[in-house]
């Protein structure tokens, strides 16, 4: 079976994430971790407190509902939300700025366990941009 598919830089994000970090859905959803915090040590710059790298928050079932990463000063870099339906599928990102605001939000639509639609709308919730996903079948 081919199927033709883009994947989203997001998904890109949550696979990578998990792989970097190390710990599966189904370790963090076993030991019913609910949140990650990663501590950085800047020892070559004198800084030899922890500083947060990192803050990765969790759902009932092991998959990340929010992702915070910061720079050395403490400033948010990164703030991402994540939103599941009952399959485990990813059908909403919510991309933030550093106090919170939403600033982009995208949507997947899905059809048979496949995601047939994405929709990228604008900090105001206008809808700027749509994918269509299509699969070829043997």
């Amino acid at each position: 079976m081919k199927i033709k598919m883009i994947v989203p830089a997001g998904i890109i994000l949550l696979f990578m994430t998990g792989m970097i970090h190390g710990q599966s859905s189904k370790k963090i959803r076993e030991k019913g971790i609910i949140q990650q915090t990663v501590h950085e040590y800047f020892l070559e710059e004198g800084i030899d407190e922890p500083v947060v790298e990192l803050i990765e928050k969790y759902n009932e079932e092991g998959e990340i509902i929010e992702i915070q990463e910061f720079n050395k000063l403490g400033e948010v870099q990164l703030w991402e939300k994540y939103v599941y339906d009952e399959e485990g599928n990813l059908v909403e990102e919510i991309f933030l700025d550093e106090k919170g605001k939403v600033t982009r939000t995208e949507k997947s639509i899905y059809k048979d366990g496949l995601r047939f639609e994405k929709q990228f709308f604008d900090e105001r919730g206008r809808l700027f941009k749509k994918k269509e996903y299509l699969y070829e079948y043997r």
